[in-house]
């Protein structure tokens, strides 16, 4: 599919869930993994599961919860690691809470480690980009398209990077670099194993398998699961009877929900 095993790889949140399961699945003998995360203890535990892969995986703990860390994060990646072949931008975080409970700081912390973080990575990682063998993968969320009652700002946080993304992708093209998002729905994580709802959850490892499709087919964007990618164009084809239909159910659908809050 066009990857060498020698590939410089940046994976960041990457110490459980999605960017675990990234990380083992794009790991080949000969690959060197630089994995980032907050967690010590997990990111060793992960590097060592890889060595046994036959790649080489090293780790870097860091706080991309601000521009200026995540700036920091992204120049001690470049100073120790070759020109990098594939960036996965996955850190991400919910507040999970409503808009009219969280904080004001609640928020601006949610907008900057899932958005203005990432873009401070991208930023500054750009000239270290291996040219036109290289791709930067954005791991979004469904509800960049679709509508997140309960947690309003989550969504509003990732919704930029698919506009980014799409952007990019045109305003970049002669420079040959891939640039792609993973748009996933409700997924088994640890974020997430406390929420209540009959929507089917995806498993960290279908997520990273859509991860490296987005790699290995160039694909701008990828929504992994068949019924996120009906109800993602039913949302965008007819938003006004899309949002008819949901509302009497909003209370069962979107984990967190109270009907009754804010009345």
């Amino acid at each position: 599919m066009g990857r060498g095993a020698r590939e410089t790889i940046v994976i960041t949140g990457a110490s459980r869930g999605i960017g675990e399961a990234t990380a083992k699945r794009l790991a080949q003998p000969g690959a060197e993994l630089m994995l980032l995360a907050r967690s010590e203890d997990e990111l060793d535990r992960v590097c060592n599961e890889i060595s046994q892969t036959g790649a080489h995986a090293d780790y870097l703990v860091a706080d991309l919860s601000t521009v200026d860390r995540a700036r920091d994060a992204a120049r001690k990646i470049a100073e120790h690691c070759e020109p990098i072949d594939i960036l996965v931008l996955n850190a991400g975080m919910s507040n999970d809470k409503p808009f009219w409970e969280a904080s004001l700081e609640e928020i601006v912390y949610e907008l900057g480690v899932n958005y203005l973080a990432p873009v401070a990575l991208l930023h500054t990682l750009l000239p270290r980009l291996n040219g036109r063998q290289s791709h930067v993968i954005v791991v979004g969320s469904l509800t960049a398209i679709l509508p997140f009652p309960s947690n309003a700002t989550y969504a509003a946080s990732k919704a930029p990077l698919l506009s980014l993304i799409k952007s990019l992708r045109l305003e970049m093209k002669d420079t040959g670099i891939h640039f792609g998002i993973v748009l996933p729905g409700l997924t088994a994580t640890a974020a997430t194993e406390d929420f209540e709802s009959p929507i089917p959850r995806a498993t960290p490892e279908k997520i990273a398998e859509a991860i490296y499709l987005c790699i290995a087919r160039r694909k701008g964007l990828i929504i992994p699961g068949a019924g996120n990618r009906f109800a993602a164009a039913f949302f965008q084809q007819f938003p006004k009877f899309s949002e008819r239909l949901v509302t009497p159910f909003k209370g069962r659908l979107f984990p967190g929900f109270d009907d009754h809050v804010g009345e």
